[in-house]
């Protein structure tokens, strides 16, 4: 059997745009063999597919370093393993703090008013779900403080204006590493691409994390390469994933380089080789 896998995709459990339903159908179209939904700090979006064919039990983890956010993606875990369920909640807590003091902040002609509470999809299930700063950026857009989603990153969401130590933080890399251990999985570096520079790359990694997506969109091909010959180098697993968040788009699940190292050595220790 030819594997094409996904380990990065989200539902409107988090901040995706889809029903976890709508979510399979497209990763069936698509002839994903194996993948997991990652919803960020919560596990719901997952309970819902539980024992579909292929489906790795998985979820994005929220950490912390120097003040700025960092995703961690934890693959084959128990999602009810109590360390990590634990884990869960408080980083849910925490967002909605964090959110709080986010839309504070901002100037009164931007946030409208708007509060975490508004933030929630009534369309999506209530208990277990998480907020980000993309319900932030979508509540925004409605109420007319931004044109659109773009901007409201660019001009008050992106990392480079959270990067701080004001707001309430995230727990440490090495923490959440732990707990995704602690409940039997593996911890892995969510987009790395995102930090554009192999040296703070390498310092998460040190952090205790397992491997790193080693494919994903918007991953610069030199920054790739450099990765990729680190990984071979230090048997650091590797994963690929979409971190698709919306259906309908160019973004199609399972559309990623699959030929990476530290893939047949995640899949085998995920028991999907």
């Amino acid at each position: 059997m030819v594997i094409t896998a996904d380990f990065h995709l989200h539902t409107w459990c988090s901040d995706g745009a889809s029903p976890p339903r709508d979510l399979l159908a497209a990763v069936r179209r698509q002839g994903v063999t194996h993948f997991a939904v990652t919803d960020h700090d919560t596990c719901i979006g997952w309970r819902e597919l539980a024992g579909e064919p292929g489906l790795i039990p998985g979820v994005e983890m929220t950490a912390g370093h120097d003040g700025r956010e960092i995703h961690v993606v934890g693959l084959g875990i128990d999602p009810d393993a109590p360390v990590l369920k634990a884990l869960r909640v408080a980083i849910r807590a925490r967002r909605e703090e964090r959110l709080a003091a986010i839309i504070e902040r901002l100037p009164v002609r931007v946030r409208r008013s708007v509060t975490v509470e508004d933030l929630r999809d009534s369309r999506a299930p209530t208990a277990g779900t998480t907020l980000g700063r993309n319900h932030l950026a979508r509540a925004l857009v409605a109420r007319g403080g931004v044109p659109t989603i773009r901007e409201a990153f660019s001009a008050w969401l992106a990392d480079e204006h959270t990067a701080d130590g004001t707001l309430p933080g995230f727990p440490p890399v090495r923490e959440v590493a732990d707990a995704i251990r602690a409940a039997g999985g593996v911890a892995i570096l969510a987009h790395p691409g995102v930090y554009k520079d192999a040296t703070l790359v390498f310092t998460l990694m040190a952090e205790g994390l397992d491997g790193l997506e080693l494919a994903h969109p918007g991953l610069d091909p030199t920054l790739a390469s450099t990765l990729h010959a680190a990984a071979a180098h230090h048997d650091w697993l590797g994963s690929v994933g979409t971190d698709l968040h919306w259906l309908g788009g160019a973004r199609q699940p399972g559309q990623v380089e699959q030929r990476v190292p530290g893939l047949p050595a995640l899949l085998a220790r995920l028991g999907a080789a």
